[in-house]
C-alpha cells in the first residue's frame, strides 16, 4: 500500500485526537485542540519560511507528508481544527462521528481509490468515495456499539454527506471540511427529531 506512514498517521490521529475528549472531557479537551492548531501552524509556517528546516522535515517525516506539500501547509493543522471546531460546535454524538467519517472514511477513499479507482469522478473514483462510504459507516456503527449512540438513518447520512465533501474539490483543505460539513448536517437532523 502506497504512503502507509501518512495512512496510518491520518487514522489514528484522528481517533487518537477524538479520544482526548473523552479522557480530558470538553473544558479541557478543547483547549489543547487550539495549542495544538497553534503549534503545528507555527511549525507548518517556519517550514515554509526555512528552507533548511523544510528539508530536514522531509527528511525526517517524508513517509507522512505528501510530496504535493513541500512548498504549502500540509493537512495537520485544517485536520486538527476541523476536529476541535467540530466538537466545539456540535453535541458530542454527532461530532464523533464526523470525525471517525474524516479518520476512516478518507483513509479508505485514499485507499482503495490509488489501488482500484477506475471509474473517475473528478479528481477522485467512484470506487474511493464508495469505500468512504462502506468505512465511515461502519465506524459510525462501531460508535454507536461503543456507547456514542445515533441512529442507524443519521449515521447513514452522515457517512453519504461526508463522502460528497470529500469528493468536492474546494480551495479548503477537505480534512477541515469534512467533519465540519457530515458533523453539521447530523446536528441538524438531530435538532429537527428532538
Amino acid at each position: 500500500m502506497k504512503h502507509l506512514g501518512r495512512k496510518l498517521y491520518h487514522l489514528f490521529g484522528g481517533l487518537g485526537l477524538l479520544s482526548l475528549y473523552y479522557v480530558l472531557g470538553r473544558d479541557h479537551a478543547l483547549p489543547v485542540y487550539g495549542a495544538l492548531f497553534l503549534i503545528v501552524l507555527a511549525v507548518d509556517t517556519a517550514r515554509l519560511k526555512i528552507p533548511a528546516f523544510n528539508q530536514f522535515v522531509f527528511s525526517r517525516f517524508g513517509s507522512f507528508i505528501r510530496p504535493s506539500e513541500v512548498n504549502k501547509l500540509t493537512g495537520t493543522p485544517p485536520y486538527i481544527l476541523g476536529i476541535g471546531l467540530s466538537l466545539y460546535l456540535y453535541r458530542p454524538e454527532a461530532a464523533s462521528a464526523a470525525i471517525c467519517f474524516l479518520a476512516c472514511g478518507d483513509v479508505a477513499a485514499t485507499a482503495v481509490g490509488e489501488r482500484y479507482g477506475k471509474t473517475k469522478i473528478g479528481s477522485k473514483s467512484l470506487e474511493g468515495t464508495a469505500a468512504f462510504v462502506m468505512a465511515a459507516v461502519s465506524a459510525g456503527f462501531l460508535l454507536s456499539a461503543a456507547g456514542v449512540s445515533l441512529m442507524p438513518e443519521v449515521i447513514v447520512l452522515g457517512a453519504l454527506v461526508a463522502a460528497g465533501a470529500e469528493l468536492l474539490t474546494l480551495p479548503v483543505n477537505d480534512n477541515l471540511i469534512i467533519p465540519l460539513v457530515s458533523g453539521g448536517a447530523m446536528e441538524l437532523v438531530l435538532r429537527w427529531t428532538a
